[in-house]
């Protein structure tokens, strides 16, 4: 039996001043490994939230001298990774355990991390992570050679080996439900716009996506092939976070909950024939639902959904790989406001070759899309992604600042783009003014509003978008078209 000790590094302080607005998520990535790690090996595994949990460095030194871990587990995205690795070189510093670290960020510069970080980082973990910290623990376990295990890079010297990419996992039903006893769920909630209930819970019925959009990071661990819990495994998930969690309401976070209509309409059925009665929301593309789809999903408990409508222009679609048209996305937004859904619409500004123009067409589209939430993202160029290499080809890894690349931060990281990182951020503030002080959009909100936590999450959130709001929109951007 092996000891791992799994860690997730602080990120709510990334956001800035729109901290308030915020989620706290339980880490799913490694809720999984620590269940895998359980039931298929045995091992004894502990995982700490710090962020969540009001841990210090201190706190975390301290947990690690009195477990004494010989395997130390690390998930990271791109903005977090620096606090990742000090939080690798404290465990390296507190005891002798092998430190690895996964996620999305390294999966996609797994060489640069070891040649960087070598020092404090034993293991890049690049994709999935069950099966390889399964084969990790049990080498370190049996004291038997690591050179066959698929799916990590790690240092020879020198020298920086690769093994192979491992084959993603087919059957995603041999996962054991994510090791939510490990840490409270309490200390979890979503962010502000997306609270219903207090008690909520996010949940990952699939991985993988089929499209192939330039700004996404996602497919770059769970890769391009669809792949689906079936839809017991996911009422049966459903049913046990009710019982055992009190759960009241459901975050979906796979990329397109709605790919697979047969298997969304087993769930959607089963929600109801079991009464359930979870409140949820999923991601979904325009094109993969219909009027009958979303009646269905609103009568099982899905009372907000969101749609990635990018742009209002179809030759910035085109270069996002984005397969939607403009007036598909305002066709099934406006569905799924009859039908009842708050609906939320995301767009994204600031893709190679975007003009100004063209972001401003998208702005004023989006007021015609009219759903219930708009949120315009700055675009963050994630590393793996095509965007990345259009915009930091140039720029050296080590000299590039993580920390900024915040999905929906204060900052806008473009460098070079069409049009500046600072008329962005001050166009990114006026179009939220611009949204939002329109009284029938305030009146739409609230009419979706149903409970007083919901209302409280709304205002002080709210609070917290204004004044960031406020500093992106000092000093008027210039337009024609405005």
């Amino acid at each position: 039996m092996a000891k791992v000790l799994l860690l997730s590094p602080p990120y709510i302080g990334l956001y800035g001043g729109l901290k308030k607005a915020a989620g706290r998520y339980f880490p799913l990535g490694l809720g999984y490994i620590a269940s895998y790690l359980r039931k298929y090996g045995n091992h004894d595994v502990e995982m700490y939230e710090p962020e969540a949990q009001n841990l210090s460095c201190d706190d975390i030194a301290a947990i690690v001298r009195r477990f004494m871990p010989d395997i130390v587990g690390i998930t990271c995205s791109t903005p977090n990774f620096l606090r990742a690795v000090e939080l690798a070189g404290i465990c390296k510093k507190e005891s002798s355990a092998k430190v690895v670290i996964g996620g999305v960020h390294v999966t996609a510069i797994p060489e640069f991390v070891m040649e960087e970080y070598g020092d404090v980082i034993d293991y890049v973990v690049v994709g999935e992570g069950e099966e390889t910290m399964l084969e990790l623990a049990n080498a370190c376990q049996n004291n038997s050679s690591i050179e066959n295990i698929k799916g990590i890079v790690y240092r020879d010297g020198n020298k920086v080996v690769h093994n192979g990419s491992r084959p993603y996992m087919e059957d995603l039903d041999s996962i054991p439900f994510p090791a939510r006893d490990l840490i409270p769920q309490h200390l979890f909630g979503p962010n502000m716009h997306n609270a219903r209930y207090k008690n909520c819970v996010s949940i990952l019925t699939s991985r993988g996506c089929p499209f192939n959009c330039t700004f996404c990071a996602a497919r770059i661990v769970s890769g391009s092939k669809y792949r689906m819990h079936s839809a017991e495994y996911v009422l049966e998930e459903m049913q046990m976070l009710k019982k055992d969690y009190k759960t009241e309401q459901l975050l979906i976070t796979d990329d397109t909950f709605t790919i697979n209509l047969p298997r969304l309409e087993k769930i959607c059925k089963g929600m109801i024939d079991k009464k359930l009665n979870l409140a949820w929301f999923c991601f979904a593309q325009v094109t993969t639902v219909d009027r009958d789809i979303l009646g269905l999903m609103r009568k099982a408990g899905c009372y907000s959904i969101g749609f990635g409508v990018e742009s209002s222009n179809e030759d910035v679609l085109k270069r996002m790989g984005k397969p939607i048209s403009p007036a598909k996305s305002k066709e099934t937004v406006k569905i799924a406001n009859q039908v009842g859904l708050k609906t939320q619409a995301f767009y994204i500004v600031g893709s190679p070759g975007e003009t100004r123009t063209q972001m401003f067409d998208t702005v004023k589209f989006s007021r015609e899309v009219n759903s219930t939430l708009a949120f315009y993202n700055m675009l963050v160029p994630f590393p793996g992604t095509k965007e990345f290499n259009f915009f930091f080809s140039s720029i050296p890894l080590k000299e590039i600042d993580w920390g900024k690349f915040v999905a929906i931060g204060e900052d806008c990281v473009l460098k070079h783009s069409e049009v500046s990182a600072r008329e962005i951020e001050k166009l990114i503030g006026r179009a939220n003014m611009l949204y939002y002080s329109n009284p029938r959009r305030l009146f739409n909100l609230l009419f979706h509003v149903r409970t007083l936590y919901e209302l409280k999450n709304y205002l002080i959130g709210g609070i917290a978008l204004f004044q960031q709001l406020t500093k992106w929109s000092i000093g008027k951007v210039k337009t024609s078209n405005e």
